[in-house]
Protein backbone atom coordinates (compact mmCIF):
# COMPACT_ATOMS: atom_id res chain seq x y z
CA UNK A 1 0.00 0.00 0.00
CA UNK A 2 1.62 3.37 -0.59
CA UNK A 3 1.18 5.83 1.94
CA UNK A 4 0.27 8.87 1.37
CA UNK A 5 1.19 12.30 3.10
CA UNK A 6 -1.27 15.42 3.89
CA UNK A 7 -0.34 18.48 1.42
CA UNK A 8 0.31 20.78 4.18
CA UNK A 9 3.89 19.37 4.50
CA UNK A 10 4.54 21.36 1.40
CA UNK A 11 4.06 24.80 3.14
CA UNK A 12 6.98 26.58 2.44
CA UNK A 13 8.02 24.62 -0.76
CA UNK A 14 6.56 27.07 -3.22
CA UNK A 15 8.17 30.41 -1.83
CA UNK A 16 11.71 28.88 -0.82
CA UNK A 17 11.65 27.10 -4.66
CA UNK A 18 10.79 30.59 -5.97
CA UNK A 19 13.27 32.17 -4.08
CA UNK A 20 15.89 29.95 -5.43
CA UNK A 21 15.19 30.99 -8.42
CA UNK A 22 13.26 27.69 -9.43
CA UNK A 23 9.63 27.02 -10.73
CA UNK A 24 7.77 25.34 -7.76
CA UNK A 25 4.79 23.93 -10.38
CA UNK A 26 7.14 22.54 -12.56
CA UNK A 27 9.26 20.62 -10.14
CA UNK A 28 5.80 19.53 -8.29
CA UNK A 29 4.33 18.04 -12.28
CA UNK A 30 7.39 16.48 -12.60
CA UNK A 31 6.79 13.82 -9.82
CA UNK A 32 3.07 14.01 -11.09
CA UNK A 33 1.92 15.88 -7.97
CA UNK A 34 -0.85 18.52 -8.82
CA UNK A 35 0.08 22.08 -7.60
CA UNK A 36 -3.73 22.77 -6.93
CA UNK A 37 -3.30 20.15 -4.52
CA UNK A 38 -1.29 22.31 -2.31
CA UNK A 39 -4.38 24.96 -2.04
CA UNK A 40 -6.30 21.61 -0.36
CA UNK A 41 -5.11 20.83 3.34
CA UNK A 42 -7.04 17.55 3.40
CA UNK A 43 -5.43 16.51 0.12
CA UNK A 44 -3.14 13.84 -0.09
CA UNK A 45 -0.17 12.52 -2.07
CA UNK A 46 2.73 9.85 -2.34
CA UNK A 47 4.79 10.09 0.97
CA UNK A 48 7.14 8.71 -2.09
CA UNK A 49 6.64 12.21 -4.26
CA UNK A 50 7.32 14.61 -1.51
CA UNK A 51 10.25 12.78 -0.53
CA UNK A 52 11.55 12.33 -4.33
CA UNK A 53 10.57 15.95 -4.48
CA UNK A 54 12.81 17.86 -1.60
CA UNK A 55 15.64 15.99 -3.16
CA UNK A 56 15.52 16.21 -6.82
CA UNK A 57 14.92 20.14 -5.76
CA UNK A 58 17.90 20.73 -3.20
CA UNK A 59 20.02 18.90 -6.20
CA UNK A 60 19.37 20.90 -9.22
CA UNK A 61 18.85 24.38 -7.19
CA UNK A 62 22.17 23.59 -5.12
CA UNK A 63 20.44 24.07 -1.78
CA UNK A 64 21.78 21.78 0.78
CA UNK A 65 19.48 22.55 3.72
CA UNK A 66 16.18 22.62 1.96
CA UNK A 67 14.33 20.62 4.20
CA UNK A 68 16.29 22.80 7.25
CA UNK A 69 14.26 25.98 5.41
CA UNK A 70 11.14 24.40 4.30
CA UNK A 71 11.17 23.60 8.01
CA UNK A 72 10.94 27.35 9.54
CA UNK A 73 7.62 27.61 7.46
CA UNK A 74 6.00 24.90 9.50
CA UNK A 75 5.31 23.78 12.87
CA UNK A 76 3.21 21.61 14.67
CA UNK A 77 -0.33 22.67 12.75
CA UNK A 78 0.50 21.41 9.96
CA UNK A 79 -0.87 18.02 11.38
CA UNK A 80 -4.36 19.38 11.47
CA UNK A 81 -6.50 17.93 13.71
CA UNK A 82 -3.85 15.82 15.55
CA UNK A 83 -2.36 19.52 16.63
CA UNK A 84 -5.64 20.34 18.73
CA UNK A 85 -5.19 17.49 20.05
CA UNK A 86 -1.45 18.13 21.27
CA UNK A 87 -2.74 21.55 22.12
CA UNK A 88 -5.57 20.16 24.16
CA UNK A 89 -3.46 17.84 26.32
CA UNK A 90 -2.79 18.33 29.75
CA UNK A 91 1.27 18.31 29.61
CA UNK A 92 3.93 18.48 27.08
CA UNK A 93 4.37 14.43 27.58
CA UNK A 94 1.11 13.53 26.86
CA UNK A 95 0.79 15.37 23.52
CA UNK A 96 3.62 13.94 22.16
CA UNK A 97 2.36 10.49 22.92
CA UNK A 98 -0.84 11.54 21.50
CA UNK A 99 1.22 12.74 18.33
CA UNK A 100 2.62 9.31 18.12
CA UNK A 101 -0.81 7.69 18.43
CA UNK A 102 -2.42 9.65 15.82
CA UNK A 103 0.54 10.19 13.03
CA UNK A 104 -1.13 8.08 11.11
CA UNK A 105 -3.78 10.81 9.86
CA UNK A 106 -1.27 13.28 8.66
CA UNK A 107 0.95 10.04 6.90
CA UNK A 108 1.48 6.33 7.98
CA UNK A 109 5.11 7.05 6.60
CA UNK A 110 5.99 9.05 9.24
CA UNK A 111 6.77 7.39 12.44
CA UNK A 112 6.89 9.27 15.77
CA UNK A 113 7.68 7.90 19.10
CA UNK A 114 8.41 9.14 22.39
CA UNK A 115 10.99 6.59 24.13
CA UNK A 116 11.37 7.20 27.74
CA UNK A 117 13.44 3.72 28.32
CA UNK A 118 16.21 6.36 29.53
CA UNK A 119 14.48 8.37 32.58
CA UNK A 120 16.71 11.45 32.71
CA UNK A 121 16.95 11.50 28.52
CA UNK A 122 13.52 10.94 27.00
CA UNK A 123 13.55 10.75 23.05
CA UNK A 124 11.77 11.91 20.37
CA UNK A 125 12.23 9.51 17.79
CA UNK A 126 11.24 10.84 14.15
CA UNK A 127 12.14 8.81 11.22
CA UNK A 128 10.65 8.57 7.29
CA UNK A 129 9.55 4.97 6.75
CA UNK A 130 10.00 4.13 3.01
CA UNK A 131 11.03 0.60 1.92
CA UNK A 132 14.10 0.50 -0.31
CA UNK A 133 17.09 2.58 -0.07
CA UNK A 134 15.32 5.72 -1.38
CA UNK A 135 17.11 8.97 -0.57
CA UNK A 136 15.57 10.98 2.14
CA UNK A 137 17.22 13.07 4.04
CA UNK A 138 15.53 16.35 3.13
CA UNK A 139 12.34 14.92 3.83
CA UNK A 140 14.30 13.48 7.50
CA UNK A 141 15.71 17.11 8.33
CA UNK A 142 12.35 19.01 7.73
CA UNK A 143 10.51 16.68 9.75
CA UNK A 144 12.89 17.12 12.73
CA UNK A 145 12.71 20.48 12.07
CA UNK A 146 9.19 20.39 12.19
CA UNK A 147 9.45 18.34 15.27
CA UNK A 148 11.77 21.02 16.94
CA UNK A 149 9.42 24.20 16.29
CA UNK A 150 6.33 21.84 18.04
CA UNK A 151 9.05 22.15 20.90
CA UNK A 152 9.34 25.15 20.95
CA UNK A 153 5.29 25.87 20.62
CA UNK A 154 4.44 23.58 23.20
CA UNK A 155 7.24 24.19 25.72
CA UNK A 156 8.05 28.34 24.80
CA UNK A 157 10.25 29.78 22.62
CA UNK A 158 13.20 29.35 24.69
CA UNK A 159 13.20 25.49 24.34
CA UNK A 160 16.42 23.88 23.88
CA UNK A 161 16.91 19.87 23.36
CA UNK A 162 19.83 17.93 25.09
CA UNK A 163 21.43 16.54 21.93
CA UNK A 164 19.86 16.06 18.15
CA UNK A 165 20.73 12.12 17.30
CA UNK A 166 21.41 12.01 13.41
CA UNK A 167 21.13 8.41 11.77
CA UNK A 168 24.30 8.54 9.02
CA UNK A 169 26.38 11.32 8.30
CA UNK A 170 24.12 13.80 7.48
CA UNK A 171 23.21 15.88 4.71
CA UNK A 172 25.07 18.82 6.66
CA UNK A 173 27.89 19.87 8.30
CA UNK A 174 27.28 19.78 12.38
CA UNK A 175 27.48 23.97 12.36
CA UNK A 176 24.06 23.96 9.66
CA UNK A 177 22.20 21.44 12.08
CA UNK A 178 23.74 23.09 15.21
CA UNK A 179 22.19 27.04 13.97
CA UNK A 180 18.79 25.45 13.69
CA UNK A 181 18.56 23.11 16.47
CA UNK A 182 21.02 25.20 18.86
CA UNK A 183 21.84 22.23 20.29
CA UNK A 184 25.11 19.30 20.45
CA UNK A 185 24.79 16.91 17.05
CA UNK A 186 25.78 13.79 17.81
CA UNK A 187 26.15 11.85 13.86
CA UNK A 188 26.25 8.07 13.14
CA UNK A 189 23.56 7.23 15.73
CA UNK A 190 20.74 4.69 15.35
CA UNK A 191 17.93 6.77 15.20
CA UNK A 192 17.04 10.43 14.60
CA UNK A 193 15.78 12.47 17.97
CA UNK A 194 15.33 15.11 20.19
CA UNK A 195 16.87 14.84 23.58
CA UNK A 196 14.85 16.01 25.67
CA UNK A 197 14.46 15.96 29.44
CA UNK A 198 11.72 14.54 32.02
CA UNK A 199 10.79 18.60 33.10
CA UNK A 200 9.69 19.29 29.65
CA UNK A 201 7.73 16.43 29.72
CA UNK A 202 5.91 17.50 32.29
CA UNK A 203 5.01 21.19 31.90
CA UNK A 204 1.90 21.66 31.80
CA UNK A 205 -0.05 22.84 28.41
CA UNK A 206 -2.12 26.16 29.26
CA UNK A 207 -5.34 26.80 28.18
CA UNK A 208 -6.03 23.01 27.31
CA UNK A 209 -9.97 22.00 26.04
CA UNK A 210 -10.24 18.67 27.90
CA UNK A 211 -13.71 18.27 26.02
CA UNK A 212 -12.15 19.32 22.74
CA UNK A 213 -10.03 16.98 23.73
CA UNK A 214 -12.27 14.09 24.20
CA UNK A 215 -14.23 15.06 20.83
CA UNK A 216 -10.89 14.96 18.80
CA UNK A 217 -9.61 11.49 20.72
CA UNK A 218 -13.00 9.97 19.37
CA UNK A 219 -12.72 11.83 15.79
CA UNK A 220 -9.20 10.20 15.39
CA UNK A 221 -9.75 6.82 16.97
CA UNK A 222 -9.30 5.07 12.97
CA UNK A 223 -5.99 6.17 12.81
CA UNK A 224 -5.13 4.75 16.19
CA UNK A 225 -1.59 3.80 16.03
CA UNK A 226 -1.96 1.49 19.20
CA UNK A 227 -5.48 -0.19 17.77
CA UNK A 228 -5.68 -3.33 16.18
CA UNK A 229 -1.92 -3.17 14.64
CA UNK A 230 -0.62 -1.91 17.57
CA UNK A 231 1.22 -4.80 19.28
CA UNK A 232 3.08 -5.30 15.85
CA UNK A 233 3.99 -1.92 15.85
CA UNK A 234 5.35 -1.92 18.75
CA UNK A 235 7.41 -4.68 18.47
CA UNK A 236 8.89 -2.88 15.89
CA UNK A 237 9.43 -0.22 18.00
CA UNK A 238 11.23 -1.78 20.57
CA UNK A 239 13.26 -4.18 18.15
CA UNK A 240 14.71 -1.00 16.13
CA UNK A 241 15.42 0.75 19.99
CA UNK A 242 17.27 -2.69 21.46
CA UNK A 243 19.00 -3.85 18.16
CA UNK A 244 22.43 -1.72 18.95
CA UNK A 245 22.48 -3.01 22.56
CA UNK A 246 23.02 -6.31 20.70
CA UNK A 247 20.59 -7.74 23.49
CA UNK A 248 17.39 -7.91 21.66
CA UNK A 249 15.74 -10.92 22.29
CA UNK A 250 11.84 -11.65 22.29
CA UNK A 251 12.33 -12.49 25.94
CA UNK A 252 13.18 -8.91 26.62
CA UNK A 253 10.48 -7.09 24.69
CA UNK A 254 8.25 -9.31 26.01
CA UNK A 255 9.22 -8.31 29.71
CA UNK A 256 8.93 -4.08 28.22
CA UNK A 257 5.38 -5.25 26.80
CA UNK A 258 4.35 -6.73 30.31
CA UNK A 259 3.52 -9.80 28.56
CA UNK A 260 4.94 -13.78 29.18
CA UNK A 261 7.44 -14.80 26.05
CA UNK A 262 4.66 -17.35 25.18
CA UNK A 263 1.50 -14.81 24.90
CA UNK A 264 3.74 -12.61 23.03
CA UNK A 265 4.49 -15.66 20.12
CA UNK A 266 0.92 -16.47 20.46
CA UNK A 267 -0.40 -12.79 19.57
CA UNK A 268 2.07 -12.18 17.10
CA UNK A 269 0.70 -15.41 15.04
CA UNK A 270 -2.59 -14.39 15.38
CA UNK A 271 -1.18 -11.39 13.50
CA UNK A 272 0.62 -13.58 10.92
CA UNK A 273 4.04 -13.26 11.75
CA UNK A 274 6.47 -13.98 14.68
CA UNK A 275 8.95 -12.20 16.72
CA UNK A 276 11.90 -13.55 14.38
CA UNK A 277 10.31 -12.42 11.27
CA UNK A 278 9.82 -8.82 12.30
CA UNK A 279 13.98 -9.09 14.12
CA UNK A 280 14.98 -10.29 10.52
CA UNK A 281 12.96 -7.33 8.74
CA UNK A 282 13.83 -4.64 11.31
CA UNK A 283 17.68 -5.36 10.09
CA UNK A 284 17.58 -6.19 6.46
CA UNK A 285 15.62 -2.37 6.24
CA UNK A 286 18.04 -0.67 8.64
CA UNK A 287 20.90 -2.64 6.17
CA UNK A 288 20.02 -0.90 3.59
CA UNK A 289 19.31 2.22 5.19
CA UNK A 290 22.96 2.28 6.84
CA UNK A 291 24.70 1.14 4.06
CA UNK A 292 23.39 3.76 1.78
CA UNK A 293 25.56 6.11 3.90
CA UNK A 294 28.61 6.69 2.45
CA UNK A 295 30.67 6.93 4.82
CA UNK A 296 29.38 5.07 7.47
CA UNK A 297 32.42 2.29 8.61
CA UNK A 298 30.94 -1.07 8.08
CA UNK A 299 31.53 -2.48 11.25
CA UNK A 300 29.24 0.45 12.67
CA UNK A 301 26.67 -0.73 10.57
CA UNK A 302 27.15 -4.58 11.79
CA UNK A 303 26.98 -2.74 15.23
CA UNK A 304 24.18 -1.06 14.84
CA UNK A 305 22.17 -4.26 13.81
CA UNK A 306 23.13 -6.15 16.45
CA UNK A 307 25.86 -7.99 15.73
CA UNK A 308 28.71 -8.73 17.48
CA UNK A 309 30.67 -9.76 15.10
CA UNK A 310 31.29 -8.26 11.54
CA UNK A 311 31.25 -12.25 9.75
CA UNK A 312 27.59 -12.35 11.29
CA UNK A 313 26.97 -9.31 9.58
CA UNK A 314 28.54 -10.56 6.35
CA UNK A 315 26.96 -14.16 6.55
CA UNK A 316 23.24 -12.13 7.10
CA UNK A 317 23.73 -9.62 3.84
CA UNK A 318 24.77 -12.72 1.69
CA UNK A 319 21.63 -13.94 3.01
CA UNK A 320 19.30 -11.14 2.07
CA UNK A 321 20.88 -9.37 -0.80
CA UNK A 322 23.38 -12.57 -2.30
CA UNK A 323 25.79 -9.84 -1.75
CA UNK A 324 28.67 -8.28 0.30
CA UNK A 325 28.27 -5.51 2.56
CA UNK A 326 30.69 -3.70 0.75
CA UNK A 327 29.21 -4.86 -3.04
CA UNK A 328 25.83 -3.81 -1.49
CA UNK A 329 26.85 -1.04 -0.41
CA UNK A 330 28.35 -0.37 -4.34
CA UNK A 331 25.04 -1.21 -5.62
CA UNK A 332 23.16 1.36 -3.39
CA UNK A 333 25.22 4.12 -4.32
CA UNK A 334 25.42 3.57 -7.50
CA UNK A 335 21.38 3.46 -7.85
CA UNK A 336 21.10 6.69 -5.69
CA UNK A 337 23.17 8.57 -8.12
CA UNK A 338 21.95 7.14 -11.30
CA UNK A 339 19.12 9.74 -11.44
CA UNK A 340 16.91 10.84 -8.60
CA UNK A 341 14.10 10.93 -10.71
CA UNK A 342 13.92 7.03 -9.88
CA UNK A 343 11.79 7.97 -7.27
CA UNK A 344 8.83 8.84 -9.30
CA UNK A 345 5.68 7.22 -8.72
CA UNK A 346 4.49 4.17 -10.91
Amino acid sequence: MTALIRTTSFIGFPQLVAQLGGDPAQFLRRFQIDPRALEDDDARVPLRSLVAVLECAANELDCPDLGLRMAEYQDLHVLGPVALIARNSATVGQALEEISRFIGYHSPGIDVQLDRSEPEAPRLVIEIRLPGPTRRRQMQDLALGVGYNTMKLLCGSQFSAQALLLAGAGSLPSARYRRYFRTTIYFGQDCNALILSPDQLGQRIERQDAQLHRVLLDYLSPFDAQGSAGLVRQVETLILRTLPTQRCRISLIAEQLGLHERVLQRRLADEGTGFEALLEQARRSCAQRYLAERHMPLSQVAGLLGYSEQSVFNRACRRWFDDTPRGMRRQLLDAADASLSADLPD
